[in-house]
C-alpha cells in the first residue's frame, strides 16, 4: 500500500489551556505519588536527626494540598478549553462525558477519592481516629486509579518522557507499599499477603494495559468516543466559509443504495508521531453538509519519508454502521462497510496539506457481505 499524504500533526494542541491541562495532570499524578510515598514513611515512624517524625506528616499534609489543588487546576482547563466536551459535573461524577468516558471517570473518581481524604482528615477530631484511619486508606486506591485514568485519557501517554514518569512513579509506589507491609507488623499475616497479591497485580495491569492499550495505534478511537463527538472534533478543523457539495438524496442513518458516485467534504485531524514513528489519521467527512451522519475513517500506520502515512489498519464507520479499510494507494481508499446493503466504497480524496479540509468522491458498489462484489 502506498502511502497516503497528510499533513501530520494538523490538530496538535496550540491553545494555552490545552498545554496547561496536560502538564497540571502530569504534575498532580507525580505530587499524588509523593503524597502516598511519604505518607508511608511518616505511618512507619522512619525518622533521622536531620529527618524527624513530625516533618514528614507536615510535608505528607503540604503535598496533599498541592496535589488536590493542581487537580483542579487540571479540572478547571479542561472545562474552559472546550476542546472536548467535558463539563463541571463530569469531574465529580464519574462516566458521565461521552469522551473516553471510562478513562475520564476513573480520573473524576481518583478526585473523589482524594476529597474524601482531604474532608476526613479537616473533621478528623469530630469523626475519630478509627474512622478517619479508615477513609484515609482510600489514598492508596486513589493512585492507581489516577494511573488508569492518565494512560487512559492522556494524550501524552506515549511519550518517553511520560511514560518514564509513570515508571518511575509507579516503582516508587511499590517500594513504599513492600516498606509498609514489612513494617506493618500489626498487620495480619493474611492481611500482607492480601495487599502483596494486591500490589502485584495492579502493577501487572498497568504494564499489560498500557501495552496493548495507550501505545498501539488507534487508542484514541477505541478509548470509547463516539463517531459522532470524534466527528464533532475533527469539524473544527475544516476551513470556515467552505460549501457543502450536492449530493444525492440519502437518509441520516444510511448510504445511498448502491451503485453511486458523490462528493465528499470534511476534515482530517491527524496525531504527531508516537513510538517507533506511530500516526494516526481521523478523516471526518460529509456526504450532503456539515449536519448530516459523518462517515468517519480511521488509519492507523507509520509515518512515512517525504511525510504522510503508510497504513497498518484502518476502520471506517457511518452512524450505526461499521467497517474496515481494506487498500490505501496514494488518495485513493477501499472500504467495506457492513450496512443493510454491504457496499465497498472507494473514497478519492484531496488534502488541504495548510488547514486539513478534505474534499473529494465516494463510489459505493454492493458486495456479498465479505467485501466482494
Amino acid at each position: 500500500m502506498s502511502p497516503l499524504t497528510l499533513p501530520l500533526a494538523t490538530v496538535t494542541g496550540g491553545k494555552a489551556l490545552w498545554y496547561l491541562t496536560r502538564a497540571t495532570g502530569v504534575v498532580a499524578l507525580v505530587l499524588l505519588t509523593v503524597s502516598v510515598v511519604v505518607g508511608v514513611v511518616a505511618a512507619v515512624g522512619w525518622a533521622t536527626e536531620r529527618w524527624p517524625r513530625f516533618l514528614s506528616q507536615a510535608v505528607h499534609r503540604n503535598v496533599s494540598l498541592f496535589c488536590v489543588a493542581f487537580v483542579a487546576v487540571h479540572v478547571v482547563t479542561t472545562v474552559s478549553d472546550g476542546y472536548v466536551p467535558i463539563g463541571f459535573t463530569s469531574a465529580f461524577l464519574p462516566f458521565l462525558t461521552p469522551y473516553r468516558p471510562i478513562w475520564i471517570g476513573l480520573g473524576a473518581l481518583s478526585f473523589d477519592l482524594l476529597l474524601a481524604v482531604m474532608i476526613t482528615s479537616a473533621l478528623r477530631r469530630r469523626i475519630g481516629y478509627a474512622s478517619w484511619r479508615y477513609v484515609h486508606w482510600l489514598a492508596y486506591l486513589s493512585w492507581p486509579v489516577a494511573v488508569f485514568h492518565s494512560l487512559g485519557s492522556g494524550s501524552d501517554s506515549s511519550l518517553p518522557l511520560v511514560l518514564g514518569l509513570d515508571a518511575v512513579c509507579t516503582a516508587a509506589v511499590v517500594a513504599a507499599v513492600v516498606c509498609r507491609l514489612m513494617n506493618g507488623r500489626s498487620f495480619p499475616v493474611g492481611r500482607r499477603a492480601m495487599a502483596a497479591v494486591g500490589t502485584v497485580a495492579v502493577v501487572l495491569a498497568l504494564v499489560v494495559f498500557a501495552a496493548v492499550g495507550p501505545l498501539r495505534p488507534g487508542w484514541s478511537h477505541r478509548a470509547g468516543t463516539s463517531a459522532a463527538l470524534l466527528a464533532q472534533l475533527a469539524r473544527r478543523y475544516a476551513p470556515t466559509g467552505a460549501t457543502a457539495p450536492t449530493a444525492t438524496a440519502t437518509t441520516p442513518t444510511g448510504l445511498p443504495t448502491p451503485p453511486f458516485t458523490d462528493n465528499l467534504t470534511g476534515a482530517v485531524a491527524t496525531t504527531s508521531p508516537g513510538p517507533q514513528g506511530t500516526v494516526q489519521a481521523m478523516f471526518t467527512l460529509h456526504l450532503l453538509d456539515p449536519s448530516s451522519t459523518p462517515l468517519v475513517v480511521v488509519l492507523d500506520g507509520t509515518a512515512a519519508q517525504g511525510g504522510g502515512l503508510a497504513m497498518s489498519s484502518g476502520t471506517v464507520s457511518y452512524g450505526g454502521y461499521h467497517g474496515v479499510v481494506t487498500s490505501l494507494s496514494g488518495n485513493t481508499v477501499g472500504t467495506s462497510v457492513s450496512t443493510p446493503v454491504p457496499q465497498a466504497l472507494t473514497l478519492t480524496l484531496s488534502i488541504d496539506q495548510s488547514t486539513g479540509a478534505v474534499s473529494g468522491q465516494v463510489s459505493g458498489s454492493a458486495t456479498d457481505g465479505g467485501g466482494n462484489r
